[in-house]
């Protein structure tokens, strides 16, 4: 069970990093977008002062959220993959499992074997009780 879950693990793994690479292909340029969103609105939070603080603030957060709308559309686009990543891994997980069971049963045994070995050669060294 235990290897089976390993391997689960490890598939999930490469098929999540494999599905993020194709999504981090995209990112760069979006990234520095949203990080001259937020130079900007630095910028302009030390432009302004006083009341008209909350003014130029919402205007230029409600010109900020149509800017970058479709940008969190596309990246949701790009990300449904990811949400179906379960239909994909559960398959791959049965096949992993029937594969690894009778390994699994082999080293069960092997392991009860070496430890009822050391068990009947230490009866054997120490005295009797």
């Amino acid at each position: 069970m235990k290897f089976s879950l390993v391997a689960i693990l490890v598939v999930a793994l490469a098929i999540g990093s494999e599905s993020a690479s194709l999504v981090k292909r995209d990112a760069p340029a979006e990234l520095e977008k949203i990080a001259k969103y937020f130079q900007d609105l630095v910028d302009n939070l030390k432009n302004v002062e006083g009341p008209e603080l909350a003014n130029k603030a919402n205007a230029y957060l409600e010109q900020s959220r149509a800017q970058f709308q479709p940008m969190v559309e596309k990246l949701q686009e790009q990300l449904k993959p990811l949400s179906n990543i379960e239909d994909h891994i559960k398959p791959l997980a049965a096949s992993v499992q029937a594969q690894v069971a009778p390994l699994a049963g082999m080293v069960q045994t092997h392991v009860e074997d070496v430890l009822k070995f050391v068990a009947d050669k230490s009866k054997a060294i120490l005295p009797p009780q």
